[in-house]
């Protein structure tokens, strides 16, 4: 999806957009909730949304990519955890080398890391978080939605070192031993979610969120685990990541 900024206004006719690759929970396999549309009675959908705070001067205007997220459903609680889990497909590679191949081959992109951002709710929110910090080349931010914090996929049993090599923790361990480069995750949850994934945000943000790694928290009082509390409250976390992001450039 592009703003109408994209197509309509002149004066950005020839500058690169900002991404955001918007990832669901849920089985993310045979669509993706962002992609449907309208949530609860007021009917958001996350392009109008884009729309609205962009115009409020709250965000960027954002190319949206709405991918599957799982090659398969997890009906069976099975999932793939964003991650090249192996002998499985490759979701690590399609989710941080195909899509935003596919949104430079299609749309005209901001080329380095500072245009690029993901977005996610629980095991989406898990991929936006960790694709961020394990390629801080590539992408600079994410909005991290009621996240699971670490690898937990039944598929990853017999592969303990490549599931810590898509561990957030390490990753962010990592992250601060090199010093940088500096990523931005805003993370939200509504405070009627589970009590682990609370507390998994907050000691993550309290023994990680230092250095280059960047947090910052948003509660949504009386919020539940789904897309509508997310999205009715994310204008201030979009807002925040879209201070730390480039572009579009207007023509002189």
């Amino acid at each position: 999806w592009a703003p109408k900024e994209y197509t309509e206004d002149p004066k950005f006719r020839e500058s690169g957009f900002p991404v955001m690759i918007a990832l669901p929970g849920g089985p993310g396999n045979d669509s993706n909730y962002w992609a449907l549309g309208e949530f609860g009675k007021d009917k958001l959908s996350l392009e109008k949304s884009i729309s609205k705070w962009y115009q409020e001067g709250k965000s960027k205007p954002f190319l949206l990519a709405m991918p599957i997220l799982n090659p398969g459903p997890d009906d069976k609680g099975i999932y793939w955890d964003a991650s090249d889990i192996p002998g499985q497909q490759k979701m690590g590679t399609w989710l941080t080398e195909d899509v935003p191949d596919l949104m430079k081959a299609n749309f005209r992109t901001i080329k380095s890391r500072d245009g690029w951002a993901y977005m996610g709710s629980s095991t989406g929110g898990f991929a936006s978080l960790k694709s961020v910090l394990k390629h801080p080349d590539k992408f600079k931010a994410a909005v991290a939605n009621g996240p699971d914090i670490v690898p937990d996929s039944p598929l990853w049993k017999g592969h303990e070192k490549e599931k810590q090599e898509n561990n957030p923790e390490v990753l962010a361990k990592q992250l601060a031993a090199t010093k940088g480069p500096d990523v931005y995750i805003a993370f939200q949850y509504g405070t009627k979610e589970n009590k682990t994934m609370i507390k998994g945000v907050k000691d993550f943000m309290s023994t990680y969120g230092k250095g280059p790694v960047h947090t910052k928290l948003w509660e949504i009082p009386g919020g539940t685990h789904n897309g509508a509390t997310y999205l009715s409250n994310m204008e201030a976390p979009v807002q925040w990541i879209s201070e730390q992001l480039e572009g579009p450039t207007p023509s002189s």
